[in-house]
């Protein structure tokens, strides 16, 4: 099956696009491979599966620090936004390595950042995410400060 990519002359259009600058070294990584039920109509990764990848590495990351979305040294995490740069197609039983770090820290917010590639395909980069956060108080219900422990686990 033929593969396009963002450099494919038919994909470049003139509008803008979102362009995301990812560190070139993230601390964690996991792989998942690519279900028939991640599929979409056009037979390829939905984007909406891609987003769900996204939660998957970096809960998995946080389980490996003894952490927890709902409770990382006191406080939960809120999603608050995300953007998705796609480069190209993933089908089934692809291999995707995702890489996750983080990155603009602000006292009560920060990004999860994540790297996607194709290992069978040479490390083709499938897509390039951030997943905004704040640390969010679930029995308050409020934004709170970031714990220096939760900062430190986190790597900053």
């Amino acid at each position: 099956m033929e593969r396009w990519s963002q450099t494919d002359n038919d994909y470049l259009c003139p509008m803008a696009r979102i362009k995301l600058d990812i560190p070139d070294i993230l601390p964690f990584h996991t792989e998942i491979r690519v279900r028939v039920t991640d599929l979409n109509y056009g037979n390829h990764l939905g984007n909406d599966r891609l987003l769900a990848y996204l939660q998957e590495a970096r809960v998995q990351w946080l389980a490996d620090l003894g952490l927890s979305e709902l409770d990382a040294h006191g406080v939960g995490f809120l999603q608050v936004d995300s953007a998705i740069q796609y480069l190209a197609e993933g089908f089934f039983n692809d291999r995707i390595r995702i890489e996750v770090g983080t990155a603009d820290w602000t006292p009560k917010n920060w990004d999860f950042v994540y790297r996607l590639t194709l290992p069978d395909q040479d490390n083709r980069l499938l897509a390039l995410a951030k997943t905004g956060m704040v640390a969010f108080d679930y029995t308050t219900r409020k934004v709170v400060r970031v714990p220096d422990p939760l900062h430190k686990a986190l790597g900053h």
